[in-house]
């Protein structure tokens, strides 16, 4: 989510574009700082396409699907990544998230076999044996972090089935470094002083830190995967045996590490989230939760829930789509424009920042009327269709849409079907605040008591 600074020189101001009030010299950088949530929700009352700034450079908050569709989709080569995202290079290297152009066009096509709908079908059995195994860990009575749990969980299945290995050894240390290393990335993006990483600043050195504690585990995984030198049907394996279509060249442990450790990101950080908020959200309607209990029962009854399941599950898919709906993961997506582009009856200058407010969309009253409101009827298959697409992002669009989405939209129905079907939480709280870091994070975790297991 690095999208809301950029080293480029600013864009001049586009006057025509409404702007949400800041302070002299810094705009809207304190307010940024203290809740960016609440200045996306005043850029989304200004339009379609109001101007916030951070000191002199100007960014564009777009809070319209049909805008979106332009920046994402439409033109789509008239824009780069946000050169903010340089601020997760540190940690991902140049791996799908940050590479640009043909390398980006290099790197989805290595990477796609691994998410075809064969592969996908692969992946389900493990899934839900990850999540029988973090729901046996608990008994009832237990007070748990329903948020910390969900991260072991989903990172144990990105273990097992983007790296073939079992990584639950790991998932305290993975958790810690990721949670240094966002925390380290959001001080850099809202630091009204850019110096390089070179520095040693405070938050450059907690960055190194996380990549540290990050690097000793997935050279492991590279160093053991090379060991064994087959494709064993996941990702790094995949990754490990590739060769250059031209010159038959190999990926070096760097090359692999970068994409790794994207995966590793993007591949539980993202689910695990979804999960949280979406048992918040049952927490707080428990009718909803009601009409999925029915649902699996009458689908699967005893037994376990395989991919074959989930197209008998509709309820139980808009439950998950719902909750991405009000608390997307990637709640702003960020582009450079490459050249003078018009938006929406404007025309902006190249190099203009463009950020698209995700969860802005999605909570669009004439989108979605009672846009606060959790209405998993809202995401069943009729009212989808009749739904333009643009009107809904957890994934982004166009070119640089999530690789890994159905990935991630199988894993959750998976999960959920099953934790449904062998739990019962009590969620303890009935308001959670949103902390936005690289995803939309609950802030201080989301406590439950189990009632069963």
């Amino acid at each position: 989510m690095a999208t809301l600074s950029s080293p480029l020189v600013a864009a001049p101001v586009v006057s025509s574009i409404p702007a949400v009030p800041g302070l002299p010299l810094l705009g809207n950088l304190i307010a940024f700082r203290r809740d960016r949530l609440a200045l996306q929700d005043a850029a989304a009352r200004r339009g379609p396409i109001a101007r916030i700034s951070f000191g002199h450079i100007p960014l564009y908050i777009v809070t319209c699907g049909d805008l979106a569709h332009e920046v994402l989709v439409a033109q789509a080569a008239s824009f780069q990544k946000s050169a903010g995202i340089q601020f997760l290079r540190p940690l991902l290297g140049d791996g799908l998230l940050t590479a640009e152009g043909e390398l980006h066009r290099q790197h989805r096509k290595l990477l796609a076999p691994a998410f075809a709908p064969r592969r996908l079908a692969s992946y389900g059995e493990v899934m839900v044996a990850e999540t029988r195994e973090q729901i046996a860990r608990w008994s009832p009575g237990d007070r748990i972090d329903l948020a910390g749990e969900m991260m072991q969980m989903t990172l144990a299945i990105a273990g097992r089935t983007l790296f073939g290995v079992d990584v639950r050894r790991d998932a305290s240390t993975v958790a810690h470094a990721i949670e240094i290393g966002m925390r380290a990335m959001d001080k850099a993006i809202t630091s009204p002083l850019q110096l390089g990483y070179e520095w040693p600043l405070p938050r450059h050195l907690r960055m190194r830190r996380s990549v540290r504690m990050l690097d000793d585990v997935v050279f492991r995984l590279i160093a053991e995967g090379r060991a064994l030198g087959t494709d064993r049907g996941d990702v790094l394996s995949m990754l490990l045996v590739a060769r250059d279509e031209d010159d038959g060249t190999q990926l070096t442990d760097r090359q692999v590490r970068d994409e790794v450790m994207t995966l590793l990101l993007a591949g539980h950080e993202t689910t695990a989230n979804t999960l949280t908020w979406t048992w918040y959200e049952l927490g707080r309607n428990p009718s909803a939760l009601a009409r999925l209990e029915a649902e699996v029962q009458r689908v699967l009854g005893t037994r376990t829930v395989a991919t074959a399941d989930l197209p008998e599950l509709p309820w139980t898919a808009a439950v998950i789509d719902e909750a991405m709906r009000l608390h997307p993961p990637a709640y702003m997506i960020g582009r450079d424009a490459l050249r003078e582009v018009e938006l929406g009856g404007h025309r902006l200058p190249a190099r203009s920042i463009v950020a698209v407010n995700i969860r802005g969309i999605h909570r669009r009253p004439d989108y979605y009327p009672a846009p606060l409101a959790f209405r998993p009827e809202r995401m069943l298959p009729d009212a989808k269709k009749a739904r333009p697409r643009h009107h809904y992002l957890p994934f982004g669009a166009g070119p640089r849409v999530c690789i890994g989405s159905h990935f991630a939209v199988m894993e959750a129905q998976l999960a959920l079907a099953t934790m449904v079907q062998q739990t019962r939480l009590r969620l303890l709280r009935s308001h959670a605040v949103a902390e936005p870091l690289v995803t939309l994070r609950p802030r201080d975790g989301m406590p439950a008591i189990v009632e069963r297991c």
